[in-house]
């Protein structure tokens, strides 16, 4: 069964991290699909919220993900990928420095120069599904450099391979759905369509309205779990 839409995943998905709501939270998208849930995700919590940056490092011409490069210097290497690979280490090390000035534009042009304090705060970083877990992988390691107080990851759906990724680098892990055979995210749901650059500006500006009230979001509790 899929979502509906993104805005369908991060209802049914705050639904499971209702226990963070009234706590020192900050909550972080992942540019840009994650974007989308993570607001439904802050409005249901009344936590502030902010856009994070992350991309994945796959080979040219090819649809394998060997890693992903995070703003603030996050960094990941799927070193099983790699050795089945025909692209070497030194290789990989080149596309992820030209990735991560992307990224460091792109962050730049979708949140200038605001940013949430994160030190001692519980973060709550947001993506609309994982199927490698690479790019949650390299965000969650520059993100735990900040200082922040707990670390949550969370998501509509997600494969066992990608939770067995980022386990190690969160303190807690929440998800709606696994789906082991799952290729892409957007095989999860109905409508995936792109989020473009002005849509994750006015979800940042909409994100200051009044949230939902709490028995709204527990009248659509789907159940899920938590790992």
């Amino acid at each position: 069964m899929r979502f509906q839409d993104r805005a369908e995943g991060g209802r049914q998905l705050a639904t499971r991290l209702l226990s963070y709501r009234g706590m020192n939270v900050g909550v972080l998208g992942l540019a840009r699909g994650g974007m989308r849930v993570a607001y439904e995700v802050a409005r249901a919590l009344e936590a502030p919220l902010q856009v994070w940056v992350a991309r994945k490092v796959d080979i040219p011409g090819r649809p394998t993900t060997l890693g992903a490069v995070s703003e603030g210097g996050g960094l990941y290497l799927d070193r099983e990928a790699l050795r089945l690979s025909p692209v070497a280490e030194r290789a990989f090390n080149n596309l992820a420095n030209d990735a991560s000035a992307e990224v460091d534009s792109e962050a730049q042009l979708l949140r200038g120069r605001s940013f949430l304090a994160l030190g001692g705060a519980t973060v709550l970083l947001v993506d609309d599904g994982l199927v490698t877990g690479a790019t949650a992988a390299a965000a969650l390691q520059a993100l735990r450099k900040l200082g922040v107080a707990r670390l949550v990851l969370a998501a509509p759906v997600a494969t066992p391979h990608a939770l067995d990724v980022v386990r190690p680098l969160a303190d807690a892990v929440h998800c709606v759905r696994t789906i082991d055979a799952l290729h892409s995210v957007s095989e999860a749901y109905v409508d995936h369509r792109p989020v473009p650059d002005v849509e994750v500006r006015q979800l940042l500006e909409r994100s200051r309205q009044p949230p939902y009230p709490r028995e709204v979001l527990e009248s659509t509790d789907p159940g899920g779990f938590w790992m």
